[in-house]
């Protein structure tokens, strides 16, 4: 066997076996409890090896935590192509600690298989021992475990812990935690929770949920990657669909009813922030992001979504899009209440779609199509999404005026800000969407069929963090339809990831002279703004341009609407 690599001090971490050494702070894909994950890269052709790694990191983790009286510190692994995730379950104020756990037994583990052995066992004990002992908080650890015994939600992080949610939250710094039995019990409860998760369509259901619990007469919390909002008041800008931003939900005492849009990169960075929930919903499933944390098919993407019905408590809800094999098998073994739904195209003209649910829902198809995000029924993927917002508002008894609030969700297009919000312009039809991979593409081509056209653009990008494998599939979506007769690949400056500039457009444009493009009909940008006034320079009245926006999007409205004002024409210049 080769010895170990030299270490790699810039990387930050002492192994350049080692990628990432990280807490899992809630449920999460390994372990339904909290602790310290480590990912590794493993070499394929060296299986003996491999198994001698794994097999020495556990006997040492056993013996570390052995060593600092962790009570229960099971461990778990799940390997991949390429790699391996190893999980240290441990307390909940030693999740630090746990990481340096990790980190130090595989370190021992890759001399131990060459034969080499430092003797260093002693130092490294007294060391972790130290950390624990300066993370060391009791408080924390009896509001979590009084916390599990009454079934109600405790969130924290470095600075504040919390016990119940919304209304119903007593919160503290870390630090000042009071003892139990000081806490007046009578006040701590939880309020109705939804968690909303699936690779399309999150943010829209969120929304919707959001505005018909609103309509009913709560005070709404809700996250999603555009930010947080409390009622009608945004809190906080930006991306906060991880457990962040369920914390700063959860943690504001004026909210009634919370909607948590619950993204896959935080249940697999940080673990599920909560504990309990009363509906958790999986809008959609797409090859999506694959090659991350090992998730390389679908069938694993289906379990880290599914990490939400882990909170689910026992009289709550699970709903899923039956139209999804890989969620169907998932859910086949889910004992918990669970309620489908799906819709499929119909091909008859007066029938764009046909749709099923496992509950009785307050809608008819016409309804469905009257509601203006649906773009009367074309927009298929906004009929599910407000399937499964109706089924989750029928759980939770919000009543008429929910209804109401959903029958009329997209009449103002900032009610679903970046989501199918079409303006007319000199002439010219101008969809904004956060179209950002094959499906969402797919799905907003389609949902335009039916918008009159003289001829048709469409702007093209996502994050450096998917592989040319879904950058191909991107175009894909694009070009196969056979309707488009302006494709404009375009960079995301901000979300390079890693990626040179100029190489999500590169193999954007590759891919689509692949699929038979002629380069007459290909352009490049190097942003959204940039793509967005070379569509309007390109266009002609009649002409539709469909642009997928995702970093500059309140500049890109405010361009549309300076040209709405100034009364722009095609052919003119541009504000």
């Amino acid at each position: 066997m080769r010895p170990p690599r030299e270490p790699d001090l810039a990387s930050g971490h002492l192994s350049p076996i080692i990628v990432e050494s990280r807490r899992l702070m809630g449920p999460n894909l390994m372990h339904p409890g909290v602790g310290a994950v480590l990912d590794v890269v493993l070499d394929d052709t060296m299986s003996n090896r491999n198994a001698a790694l794994l097999r020495a990191w556990h006997a040492r983790v056993a013996e570390l935590t052995g060593a600092l009286g962790w009570p229960d510190a099971t461990t778990t692994q799940r390997t991949y192509p390429g790699g391996a995730s190893l999980f240290v379950h441990a307390p909940v104020d030693q999740l630090m600690t746990a990481t340096d756990v990790c980190e130090s037994a595989w370190m021992t583990s890759e001399l131990a298989i060459v034969g080499l052995v430092r003797d260093t066992a002693a130092a490294t004990i007294d060391e972790l021992r130290a950390m624990a002992d300066a993370e060391s908080c009791p408080p924390l650890v009896a509001l979590w475990e009084e916390g599990q015994r009454r079934r109600i939600n405790v969130t924290f992080d470095e600075h504040t812990a919390c016990i119940g949610s919304g209304s119903g939250a007593h919160c503290w710094p870390v630090r000042d935690i009071p003892p139990i039995d000081s806490v007046d019990w009578r006040t701590v409860r939880d309020i109705p929770i939804v968690l909303v998760t699936g690779s399309n369509g999150k943010t829209t259901v969120v929304r919707m949920i959001a505005a018909m619990a609103r309509a009913a007469g709560h005070n709404v919390g809700h996250t999603c990657t555009d930010g947080v909002w409390i009622n009608d008041a945004q809190v906080e800008s930006g991306d906060w669909s991880g457990p962040v931003g369920a914390r700063r939900v959860l943690q504001d005492t004026s909210v009634t009813l919370a909607v948590l849009e619950t993204a896959r990169g935080g249940l697999l960075r940080r673990g599920l922030a909560v504990q309990h929930a009363s509906v958790a919903a999986v809008v959609t499933l797409s090859p999506d992001h694959f090659g991350d944390y090992g998730i390389n098919d679908l069938e694993t993407l289906a379990a880290v979504k599914l990490i939400v019905a882990s909170a689910v408590h026992e009289c709550g809800l699970l709903v899923c899009n039956a139209g999804v094999p890989s969620l169907v098998q998932a859910t086949a073994r889910y004992t918990g209440r669970l309620a489908t739904v799906t819709v499929h195209h119909d091909t008859a003209v007066d029938a764009p779609f046909t749709w099923s649910s496992s509950t009785d829902l307050y809608l008819t198809t016409a309804e469905l199509t009257q509601i203006p995000a649906t773009l009367g029924g074309a927009a298929t993927h906004n009929v599910l999404n407000a399937l499964v917002a109706a089924t989750v508002a029928d759980e939770l008894h919000l009543g008429d005026p929910s209804r109401a609030a959903l029958l009329a969700f997209g009449t103002d297009p900032r009610e679903n800000m970046g989501r199918l919000m079409t303006h007319v312009v000199g002439g010219v039809t101008v969809v904004i969407d956060y179209a950002h991979n094959a499906q969402s593409v797919a799905a907003l081509i389609d949902a335009t069929r039916g918008i009159p056209a003289a001829r048709r653009a469409v702007s093209l990008g996502t994050g450096g963090d998917r592989d040319d494998v879904a950058l191909q599939a991107i175009a894909a979506a694009a070009a196969e339809p056979g309707i488009i007769d302006h494709f404009i690949a375009k960079e995301m400056p901000r979300f390079l990831r890693g990626r040179a500039s100029g190489s999500i457009s590169g193999v954007l444009l590759d891919a689509l002279r692949a699929l038979g493009v002629p380069d007459a009909q290909l352009a490049s940008a190097p942003d959204d703004m940039s793509a967005v006034r070379q569509a309007l320079t390109w266009a002609r009245p009649g002409d539709l341009l469909l642009l997928a926006v995702h970093d500059q999007r309140d500049a890109v409205l405010q361009l549309v609407e300076q040209c709405a004002t100034s009364g722009w024409t095609p052919g003119s210049k541009l504000p």
